[in-house]
């Protein structure tokens, strides 16, 4: 995949792509709070609602995906994939067949 001349990390992020978006999100965030932040002070109505609900939603969702963004950029660099998942069969901790903790006696 051809990049333009953009710069990526190793790990393979458009570094300007995800800048743009994640300050694209914030913008679009500030301006959903507002919008949320007027519907909650007009007069109660199916159009209030409708405004409260909707803004709320656009809220979160940009805020969710602009903190994801920013977990990549600015977040600590993460294993791959592979060496994250432990291998099927072992376990970091032991676990008893019937459920239940051992005596102290044992």
């Amino acid at each position: 995949m051809d990049t333009g001349g953009r710069p990526r990390r190793a790990d393979g992020v458009d570094v300007r792509r995800a800048q743009r978006w994640f300050w694209a999100l914030t913008i679009v965030a500030v301006l959903a709070m507002g919008a949320l932040y007027e519907g909650l002070r007009s007069a109660p109505g199916p159009g209030t609602g409708v405004l409260v609900l909707i803004s709320g939603l656009v809220l979160a969702a940009s805020v969710v995906q602009a903190a994801r963004i920013l977990t990549v950029l600015a977040g600590p660099p993460r294993l791959p994939r592979r060496l994250r998942l432990r291998p099927p069969g072992r376990r970091t901790t032991t676990a008893h067949a019937s459920g239940t903790r051992p005596s102290k006696e044992e």
